[in-house]
């Protein structure tokens, strides 16, 4: 039991420190811009920590919407079909590649290229 909310703590977000080294790899991540410099209807490239997801319910059409963060801002990701992609959580570095447009004030791209970085937490699994 002691593991399993180890796993679940380490899982659902970085200590401070974690997540200081996590933005710092982030930054790191060629050809990415911040997301405070993203642009509305411009294909774009970022790179940052997923900060939360949430899946539709089994009533409603499939869809998995991530926020990821990177320390200058936050924007959105609408994966359209799919309720759950493996390895997209709380805590996972990724690069989103595609083309943001306004919704509620956030950009969001819909169905973007995607990538998960690997950590170093990653290969102890």
């Amino acid at each position: 039991m002691l593991d399993l909310i180890t796993r679940l703590v380490r899982d659902f977000g970085s200590r401070d420190a974690e997540a200081r080294a996590d933005l710092r790899l982030v930054s790191q991540v060629p050809g990415v811009i911040p997301v405070e410099s993203l642009e509305a209807r411009k294909a774009s490239r970022i790179a940052g920590v997923v900060s939360s997801t949430t899946r539709s319910c089994s009533d409603d059409s499939p869809r998995l919407d991530i926020t990821v963060a990177d320390g200058t801002g936050e924007a959105r990701a609408q994966f359209l079909g799919r309720r759950e992609i493996s390895g997209i959580r709380p805590g996972a570095l990724i690069v989103l590649e595609g083309r943001f447009c306004g919704s509620d004030g956030v950009l969001t791209a819909h169905n973007p290229v995607y990538e998960l970085l690997q950590t170093k937490d990653d290969t102890e699994d």
